[in-house]
């Protein structure tokens, strides 16, 4: 595995987005928030944004609030109830839909369209906030893109490039051209009339009073191949209407270009194609002005094959044009801004935007879509078959309880750990992902050497029993590599500070070394090195990653150095206080004239591991048990000695009486077993400092 270089911080990214709609406004909120640099090209002169109203259920509201953009703040209200009505006025259905509504984390609000927009935009462009302003230009018609440079081409000829263009400009869309050339939208077999009427004018009439009264209510009338849709917004004080029909009945209704989707239209034609509704409706109908009653042919599209092409991307209903009949269209588009905001945080490389576009595609082709469907379904004839099969709930659940930043940041992390599958250490909990160790970081990378980090290390290297310590090898494979009853052995305290990759703190570690180790491989090999029986540290983290990571038999103990102004150093090791091993050095001298590098007493030969994983619920049984080797040669490039001092006095004191065993109820075993270690005699002890730290980056299961 490559060791990472330090890599300069990529700079921000620069985004073009094609219309200033909500999603192409919510995406470039999202991209300014994460640091990067934006522009918006609209070609109206958004003077008049259309006058109407939309849903923002929980799974787009929850969107906008960690923009930072708070729909009650302008006038949205909550959902309270639904009323339905069949087209005479016979009530079907009449809930409350407070209650279970509050399973979702975030309330489904009714918002005008209009200040939805303007709070967007505001947050967008404003000079303060996080990130640098988009930029903002109207009466910008977009003539000419080149996806494969980023480069967009106004009316007037100005030529504009970034790395990304963002194609948001709605169901008429000029970009999507450029990815699928022969996908068109096309009428839907519906059209739809909408008008707003201020709940003032509805209370002045005795049989729409109690209509505007019920704040917070949708409320549908439904006959066979008709609706009529109302709903509150602006804190319940206008009431949204969409009056749905057959485009066949009429050709008073919009061209299929989508262009012109909110011409005006006549009242008496709303009037005649509604007239053997209820009477409340007919009164309803009545109170629109016809100077603001607009009328627009609902149109659908065929899947997209792709929604990418080179640098270009599509967004909302450029990419999935929607019917009204969920009020998702909105709710959708914001989804996909969040996913590319998700996708594309601070520090994206450009040449890693390929794979973070087609990643944002999959994700979002197939809600989209799935939500489309349930869409086409809700909107289907009453005396459609389709519409047998249509489960509510199971569309309301799929709708709500979604997040989509959470869903794309997750799949952006799974992304990146892929690129290193075979590098990166899992350890539980899986559900985060893996994590940071001593040796890699996130993505599985070699973490770059830690030139700041700080190691001390106390050793007192002693002759001592071959025969005794023989017993502790796992198997028959490990031996000693010469023959006799002496071996030789190290107890050694090591205090680690100032470590990147713990936050810039420390810990210490006490083990013993038995050195002169061989194990023999099956096919006959030889490998030799220290074997390393048991090692405490006094911190978790690192205790759990080299337990996972390399399999080293890490115990848990508070290690206590403390040194006297004469340089004489003691060491103690205790579990809750009670005090097990203590190791003293004194006389300390230091060493001059011995060349620069690390000392045997740092990483004195390879180090020789057995891991050990029992089976959950099978006692004597193991998932895995295997031996482990940590190269010397290729784990000591990084720590180079400052100063070396040897003791003229050591000692190595256990306390192994029945009370402190006792006292030591998860490793007065092991404590036991070291206590019986016979010290000959000592052949060496000493501190050294060294600046860097040893690694353990190579270790690597041997068979």
């Amino acid at each position: 595995m490559e060791r990472v270089r330090e890599e300069p911080a990529c700079r921000p990214l620069k985004v073009l987005i094609v219309g200033a709609g909500i999603g192409g406004l919510t995406a470039a909120l999202g991209l300014r928030k994460q640091g990067h640099e934006v522009a918006i090209f609209e070609r109206s002169e958004l003077a008049q944004e259309t006058g109407a109203a939309l849903h923002l259920a929980s799974n787009s509201h929850g969107i906008l609030r960690r923009l930072g953009i708070y729909p009650e703040t302008f006038g949205a209200n909550p959902v309270h109830g639904l009323l339905e009505f069949d087209y005479t006025g016979s009530l079907r259905t009449d809930v409350d839909l407070q209650a279970s509504l509050k399973q979702w984390q975030n309330l489904w609000v009714l918002s005008h369209r209009v200040r939805l927009h303007e709070a967007l935009k505001d947050a967008a462009t404003a000079k303060q906030g996080t990130g640098k302003p988009a930029l903002l230009r109207t009466s910008s018609r977009i003539i000419g893109v080149d996806p494969a440079k980023a480069t967009v081409r106004l009316e007037d000829g100005t030529e504009f490039s970034g790395d990304l263009v963002i194609g948001a400009d709605g169901v008429g869309s000029v970009t999507r051209k450029l990815i699928a050339p022969d996908m068109k939208p096309f009428g839907s077999g519906k059209s739809a009339f909408r008008f707003m009427i201020p709940h003032d004018t509805m209370r002045s009439n005795p049989l729409t009073k109690d209509l505007a009264d019920r704040k917070g209510y949708m409320t549908f009338w439904y006959a066979n191949d008709r609706r009529v849709v109302m709903y509150p917004c602006n804190n319940n004080a206008v009431m949204n209407c969409l009056a749905i029909y057959p485009s066949q009945l009429s050709k008073n209704v919009a061209s299929t270009s989508g262009n012109d989707w909110d011409q005006h239209s006549s009242k008496q034609l709303l009037l005649d194609l509604f007239n053997d509704f209820d009477p409340r409706v007919q009164v309803l109908l009545g109170m629109t002005e016809e100077k603001t009653l607009k009328s627009w042919t609902l149109l659908d599209m065929e899947r997209l094959p792709r929604w990418v092409e080179g640098q270009l991307v599509l967004l909302g209903d450029a990419a999935h044009p929607f019917l009204p009949y969920q009020g998702q269209g909105a709710g959708i588009a914001i989804e996909d801004a969040a996913s590319l905001s998700a996708l594309l945080p601070a520090g994206t490389p450009v040449e890693d935007l390929p794979s973070r576009l087609a990643l944002y595609e999959k994700l979002r082709d197939e809600r989209a879509h799935r939500v489309q469907e349930y869409t086409r379904m809700s909107g289907s004839d009453l005396n459609d078959q389709k519409r047998n099969s249509f489960n509510v709930m199971e569309f309301v659940n799929y709708n709500l309880g979604h997040d989509e930043y959470h869903n794309s940041e997750h799949a952006l992390k799974k992304l990146l750990w892929s690129r290193n599958s075979l590098n990166i250490s899992w350890r539980l909990p899986l559900a985060f992902g893996p994590m940071q160790s001593p040796r890699q970081d996130l993505l599985g990378r070699i973490q770059s050497p830690d030139l700041d980090a700080t190691t001390k290390t106390h050793s007192i290297r002693f002759k001592t029993s071959a025969t005794y310590l023989k017993n502790w090898f796992p198997t028959s494979a490990f031996s000693f590599a010469s023959p006799g009853t002496v071996a030789e052995a190290t107890f050694r305290c090591v205090e680690l500070q100032n470590l990147k990759w713990l936050g810039r703190w420390g810990y210490n570690y006490w083990g013993l070394w038995i050195h002169g180790v061989k194990y023999t491989c099956r096919d006959g090999a030889e490998l030799f090195g220290s074997f390393l029986p048991v090692l405490f540290e006094n911190e978790a983290d690192p205790i759990v990653t080299g337990r996972e990571d390399l399999g080293m038999p890490k115990l848990f103990c508070d290690i206590d150095v403390g040194q006297e102004e004469n340089g004489d150093t003691s060491i103690d090791c205790s579990w809750r206080r009670n005090s097990f091993v203590t190791m003293e050095l004194g006389g300390l001298e230091e060493r001059t004239g011995e060349p620069s590098g690390p000392p045997s007493s740092i990483t004195d030969d390879n180090l020789l591991l057995y891991r050990y994983i029992p089976a959950v619920g099978e006692p004597g049984k193991t998932d895995a048990e295997y031996p482990v080797i940590v190269d010397h040669e290729k784990s000591r490039d990084t720590c180079v000695v400052t100063r070396r001092m040897t003791a003229t006095r050591a000692k190595v004191e256990f306390r192994a009486d029945d009370a402190t065993m006792n006292a030591l109820p998860t490793i007065g075993s092991v404590v036991a077993g070291l206590a019986g270690v016979p010290v000959y005699s000592v052949l060496e002890a000493c501190t050294t400092e060294a600046k860097g730290l040893t690694t353990f980056s190579h270790a690597r299961k041997i068979e």
